[in-house]
């Protein structure tokens, strides 16, 4: 790191709260835990990794990296949506779930999938596309809750709404919001009935409208 941008970094860990400066330096240790694995392989093994760490960077730039079942993964409010390692002769993506393979169909037929693990060669990186498909069929499945708190999220993995379900039902309070992270809209549900004061605010946090249900 240059002195530069060892400066800068210290400058905002000076404005940051305590807390705050514990979650920068907790994710920069886990960030830490994933680069230490990588530097395990020989090339070509661990340029074909990075370039699926880069990958999955790209799609899910709001998931958090971390260290998890023994492998790198990338996790949204603490859960997995892809992961991936490297073995003696082949790399596997998890997409931790069994069930995303299936979904995939025809677009895994050529490679060797098994126990929600997709293997591919060594020296050669998955497909830009599959990865976003295979990212896009977990997305949906963790959004598919029918009691307790459900989480949607947009395509790049920022939080689009969260609330609680209920048999299979929207009930409670619930949040949506915007692709850049600002709060739009809250309510509640009662046994999938809009209930209570549902609110409308603008990007600056400003209360926009405010109604009856």
């Amino acid at each position: 790191m240059s002195p530069e941008l060892r400066t800068l970094r210290t400058m905002i860990l000076a404005l940051m709260t305590a807390s705050e400066r514990c979650r920068v330096t907790e994710q920069a240790e886990k960030i830490r835990a994933v680069e230490s694995y990588l530097a395990e392989f020989e090339q070509p093994q661990r340029d074909t990794l990075e370039r699926l760490r880069g990958t999955l960077r790209k799609i899910l730039p709001h998931a958090h990296e971390a260290m998890k079942y023994g492998m790198p993964a990338f996790l949204l409010d603490g859960t997995g949506v892809a992961g991936y390692a490297g073995f003696k002769a082949h790399c596997s993506y998890f997409p931790m779930s069994s069930s995303v393979l299936d979904a995939a169909g025809d677009a895994v037929a050529k490679y060797s999938v098994s126990k929600g693990t997709l293997q591919f060669p060594v020296d050669r990186p998955l497909p830009v596309g599959l990865v976003r498909k295979l990212v896009k069929l977990r997305l949906a499945e963790i959004s598919d809750v029918a009691s307790g708190t459900r989480r949607e999220y947009f395509p790049d993995g920022r939080l689009k709404a969260v609330g609680k379900m209920k048999n299979g039902l929207v009930h409670g309070r619930w949040q949506w919001f915007r692709s850049d992270g600002t709060l739009l809209r809250t309510g509640a549900f009662s046994q999938g009935e809009r209930t209570g004061t549902w609110e409308t605010w603008d990007r600056d946090g400003t209360l926009v409208s405010s109604s009856k249900a």
